[in-house]
């Protein structure tokens, strides 16, 4: 009896040891990165994943305050998403090291980064780079405020101080400038793109976007900043923007086409080596599930909805005349440029997020709603170069999305270029050809 109580014994701690073991051995996505997309848009959209593929007994668990573990269970078998909360650059590095399949960044890779990350394949595929939503940063003042319009250098004098009353950018007071304390997403994008290493000015500093719109509604003379997602209310307004170019306004079709010089993409990167499940989600938050998730978790999606005829168009006569009864669509395509586009990589002709917005285009126009609507094409070019050779880029860049277009078995009305009349940014700057050497289309 004793051998046989002794064996049974030993078997309950072997069948103890294997579940133990299961657990431990349950299946890890480890999408490490941005704080900013770790804090609620990829877990929102992970559960999505987790919930549409038929995964159930999901729960969250934080193990530590920068890691969102999603637990779930399929057919008996278990999965782990780990979300892990540093930098761009750490959820980089931690692809490179093999400590992470999916990097979650605000940016793309610098040049740096991609000597660092060579292994990891083509970075700039679509196979590969996955933008998942858009974000950005609004500036905004008070109500009663005349000025309507800053460019980035003189919205750095106003940050740093330089400019201290309205007076003399044509408004009128003191100016008060606000700020969240601490480390922020907006702050980021104004610190990498507006700032350029200059010291701001004292400020009153708030606890959060909430606080400071609030503050800024009761200040005629304030002036701050806060991501697109934090509404500003009736008292507060933002300014538009520019970057040497127009100066242009958040709307949602500004940022969405990325016009607006303070949006950025959110984007996932994987190795061409990442596994099934990784790959899985990367590719769920590229569809119209997962861009439903996106939208739900407070940010913009992709996904094409009705465009609209802007209140007022910029350029050249033949420009505003081929479009005039036309509405948007809330995109514009970009092209991989060699050694100039964001990630100095050319993978193809279009950029990743150009090559998923084709297949909207075509999934857009073949809705009930739209049948029977034509598109229009414009190109715009970069002056790069003479303005002959501008107009010549734009009509083919024009031309080589008509006819991708038309293959597809679209109508498409009119395919033009207008050279570079129509610029987001100062050209010779950085990213200048990338950012204005697009496609708009339009739908008739």
């Amino acid at each position: 009896m004793s051998r046989i109580a002794g064996w049974l014994v030993a078997m309950a701690l072997s069948v103890g040891c294997s579940a133990a073991h299961a657990q431990v051995d349950a299946e890890r996505v480890q999408i490490h990165g941005s704080q900013t997309m770790a804090a609620r848009l990829v877990p929102a959209v992970a559960e999505s994943w987790l919930r549409d593929i038929g995964y159930q007994d999901i729960r969250r668990e934080q193990p530590s305050p920068t890691v969102t573990e999603i637990h779930a269970q399929r057919d008996g078998l278990p999965v782990i998403v780990e979300i892990q909360a540093s930098s761009s650059a750490q959820g980089f590095q931690d692809v490179v090291d093999g400590n992470a399949q999916i990097a979650m960044m605000t940016r793309r890779p610098n040049a740096a980064e991609l000597d660092a990350g060579w292994q990891l394949g083509d970075l700039a595929s679509h196979d590969q780079e996955f933008a998942m939503a858009m974000d950005g940063t609004a500036v905004v003042v008070h109500r009663d405020n005349p000025l309507a319009k800053l460019g980035f250098a003189q919205l750095r004098r106003v940050l740093s101080g330089q400019v201290r009353d309205w007076r003399e950018l044509g408004g009128r007071g003191q100016v008060h400038l606000h700020m969240v304390a601490g480390a922020n997403s907006a702050r980021d994008l104004i610190d990498e793109r507006v700032m350029l290493g200059s010291p701001y000015a004292p400020a009153q500093l708030h606890a959060d976007g909430d606080s400071l719109v609030k503050a800024i509604a009761k200040d005629p003379g304030g002036i701050g900043f806060v991501t697109l997602r934090q509404p500003w209310g009736a008292n507060v307004r933002p300014l538009a923007l520019s970057d040497g170019g127009r100066a242009i306004a958040p709307t949602r079709l500004a940022v969405q086409s990325e016009d607006y010089p303070l949006a950025r993409r959110f984007y996932l990167y994987g190795s061409q080596m990442m596994g099934a499940l990784s790959r899985s989600f990367a590719l769920y938050t590229m569809g119209q599930r997962g861009q439903d998730a996106v939208t739900r978790a407070g940010h913009f999606a992709m996904t094409l909805r009705p465009g609209y005829a802007p209140p007022t168009l910029f350029g050249p006569q033949d420009y505003r005349d081929l479009v005039a009864n036309a509405t948007r669509l809330p995109l514009s395509l970009r092209f991989n440029l060699t050694g100039n586009n964001e990630s100095g990589v050319a993978a193809s002709v279009y950029d990743s997020r150009a090559v998923r917005d084709v297949e909207r285009i075509v999934a857009f126009m073949q809705l009930p709603v739209n049948r029977g609507r034509r598109l229009l094409v414009v190109g715009f070019a970069d002056m790069s170069g003479s303005s002959v050779a501008a107009t010549m880029m734009s009509n083919d860049r024009a031309d080589l999305v008509a006819h991708e277009l038309m293959a597809r078995g679209l109508p498409v009305m009119h395919a033009r270029g207008v050279g570079a009349q129509v610029p987001l940014v100062a050209s010779g700057t950085q990213f200048a050809r990338y950012r204005n050497e697009r496609v708009e289309i339009w739908m008739l």
